[in-house]
């Protein structure tokens, strides 16, 4: 690091065992600089809380706190601001923080995010001034809103639609087998999209990209595949609200 003229922050630095349940177990002594680098089981990476699990639940649970008060916030506005001024401060205060790497964590437990949609649901109601017995999905409908699960599937859709086009980096090719590339005899509800579905029999398995991505990619009207990434973005949200029940 001295090299690269870099230099740690020891008071912050920790280090986190990645999906080991030794952590408890065992005492690892990291040292740089005769500083030991302090051992924790969640640590803050570019707005990320990453659990040694890969849970993502202590994020969820950051992200419940921030949803919370843009409820409370909300609560306290919505008679002053138009509807197009309501748009834009959820925008602000609540789907910038869904949005944000909702890639990497969106696979998180049903039951994280089920909470995380009750109080999503509790952004919409006191956006369209609604009280709790109102039907949710008619809300997301007429606002024009992305479910969590959604926003999911749109991120995830849009990752793949770069890949398809080559604007993914590199690094991600050796996750992905085109049905060329593996002269596969898949069924043809799996090479629809141009990628092999990876086998998966664990929980995480099913929820990581290499198994998701190829899944929601066949999922997606093959029309919207050689469209320009902001159509695609566009009417592939379009088709998602659609969806939602009256």
């Amino acid at each position: 690091m001295g090299y690269n003229k870099l230099s740690l922050n020891y008071s912050k630095t920790t280090y986190v065992l990645l999906n080991s349940n030794l952590s408890q177990s065992c005492n690892f002594n990291v040292k740089t600089n005769d500083n030991k680098i302090k051992h924790t089981t969640c640590t803050k990476y570019l707005g990320l809380y990453i659990d040694q699990h890969l849970s993502w639940t202590d994020h969820v649970h950051n992200l419940e706190i921030k949803l919370s008060r843009s409820v409370a916030m909300l609560y306290r506005i919505q008679y002053y601001l138009s509807n197009n001024e309501l748009r834009s401060a959820y925008y602000s205060l609540t789907y910038s923080h869904l949005q944000y790497a909702i890639g990497v964590w969106g696979g998180a437990g049903k039951t994280a995010l089920n909470r995380l949609n009750v109080l999503h649901n509790k952004v919409l109601r006191a956006m369209a001034y609604s009280s709790y017995k109102s039907r949710v999905s008619l809300l997301y409908k007429n606002l024009n809103i992305l479910k969590i699960n959604d926003i999911y599937f749109l991120e995830i859709g849009k990752f793949m639609h770069n890949l398809h086009w080559g604007r993914i980096p590199v690094n991600f090719d050796h996750l992905f087998t085109s049905v060329n590339q593996a002269h596969s005899h898949a069924a043809p509800a799996a090479t629809r999209g141009g990628y092999i579905w990876q086998l998966a029999s664990t929980v995480k398995g099913k929820r990581s990209l290499k198994h998701l991505g190829p899944k929601i990619w066949d999922s997606i009207d093959p029309s919207l595949y050689d469209i320009s990434p902001p159509a695609f973005k566009r009417q592939l949200k379009d088709k998602l609200v659609n969806e939602y029940s009256d």
